[in-house]
């Protein structure tokens, strides 16, 4: 739910049928003359909607806040994904409409139960990409995803955080299905309890004490055994909980020993030769370097980091640094590469082009998410030896 909401602003945004049909069978607006409303001008409505009662301005509001918090490209695009079991052509329909508010709200009237399965995907796409770590070569295996899975996964969890840390006492766990072939499974254990202020249904003021929930993702790929976590509190506190999920869920026995986290060789990018073979079916023009974050050691260690213009398609990040670093420095012999962005040019079926940049830090730090396109370019990591092969990891199989 987003933090800030503008009543105006929302009815500006959404198109007068839509709101039309909301406001419907609701009194106040049953003479309302909609046509001699401006788009740009909500007032009429405004001073209608605050006609209504407090009980159908509240509902009203939770309908509106729902839609909102949907109302992007990125929410869009949850939407079409959570009602991909529905019957006719949702994505069809969804896409013929003027803007985001437009989709949100008429999914919220057309469809409602798929509302709360958008929002769970739409909260993985907003975690900070810095808080996951991926693991490869666990067992592979197509998941029946239980009641007493997911209840044994809760278990764990409440057993590692409630002794040490004195929170987790409830946690509640819930399952998404991704495209792909992803099982999503995401944990809310008790956090601290805590004190917030506000007004209750008849508008007393009060401070109410609750425990709030942080959150933890585990994504499991069953094509190839991968496993992403989402945890913050540093790497131990994943890894533990990559462990959890490997018993819990894929009933892995009690001493197995999890791999590495996958493991890049940037070094790699040094060199000026490198190239970024595709398969022509992938639609992809051009891989190239972007940026590079270098390491340099010696008497005079630094960190600096070289980029070209990612608007233009021409460049080549290895003749700037030619160009301008000092000629003791062009092969990088004194560099060791921390972190870089790679950027693909990829052509869309209507033959236009757009690219997609991602970041790649040693040793395990990959920021691309679960879009067909991102995953195609996870997957070449490993054609092009920068990402190791999982069989040369400690494998979990």
């Amino acid at each position: 739910m987003p933090a800030f909401f503008d009543l105006p602003s929302f009815f500006r945004r959404v198109s007068h049928p839509l709101l039309k049909r909301f406001f419907f069978n609701t009194p106040a607006f049953l003479d309302f003359d909609w046509a001699a409303v401006s788009a740009r001008k909500p007032d009429p409505i405004l001073h209608r909607f605050k006609e209504m009662t407090p009980d159908e301005r509240q509902k009203a509001f939770q309908v509106f806040r729902r839609a909102e918090s949907l109302a992007s490209s990125m929410g869009t695009q949850v939407l079409i994904e959570a009602s991909r079991d529905k019957d006719g052509d949702v994505a069809g329909k969804i896409a013929a409409m003027n803007n985001a508010h437009d989709r949100a709200f008429w999914m919220c009237l057309e469809h409602p139960d798929v509302i709360d399965g958008a929002r769970t995907l739409a909260r993985i796409e907003s975690l900070s990409k810095r808080m996951w770590e991926s693991r490869q070569g666990l067992p592979v295996q197509q998941l029946e995803v239980t009641d007493i899975m997911k209840s044994e996964l809760s278990h764990q969890i409440i057993e590692m955080f409630q002794p040490e840390q004195c929170r987790g006492d409830h946690c509640v766990v819930e399952h998404v299905r991704r495209e792909g072939n992803i099982d999503c499974f995401f944990a809310y254990p008790a956090d601290y309890s805590d004190e917030r202020e506000g007004y209750d249904l008849d508008g007393n003021f009060e401070r109410t004490s609750w425990n709030p929930a942080f959150k933890i993702v585990f994504a499991y790929h069953e094509v190839d055994g991968t496993l992403d976590t989402y945890a913050q509190g540093g790497a131990k506190i994943r890894s533990r909980l990559a462990h959890i999920f490997a018993r819990s869920v894929l009933g892995a026995d009690r001493d197995l020993k999890l791999p590495e986290l996958d493991c890049f060789d940037l070094e790699l990018l040094k060199d000026p030769n490198l190239t970024f073979p595709t398969n022509p079916a992938d639609r992809i023009g051009l891989v190239r370097i972007q940026s590079l974050k270098l390491r340099f050691h010696g008497s005079k260690p630094a960190v600096i980091e070289v980029s070209i213009d990612a608007r233009r398609r021409d460049g080549s990040i290895h003749e700037v640094i030619a160009d301008k670093f000092r000629d003791s420095h062009n092969r990088l012999t004194t560099a060791t590469v921390s972190s870089a962005v790679l950027q693909a040019f990829i052509q869309t079926p209507d033959g236009k082009e757009h690219s997609i940049s991602f970041r790649l830090s040693a040793p395990s730090f990959c920021d691309l998410e679960d879009s067909p396109a991102e995953q195609v370019l996870r997957g070449y990591l490993r054609a092009w030896r920068i990402e190791k092969d999982a069989n040369s990891l400690a494998a979990a199989a």
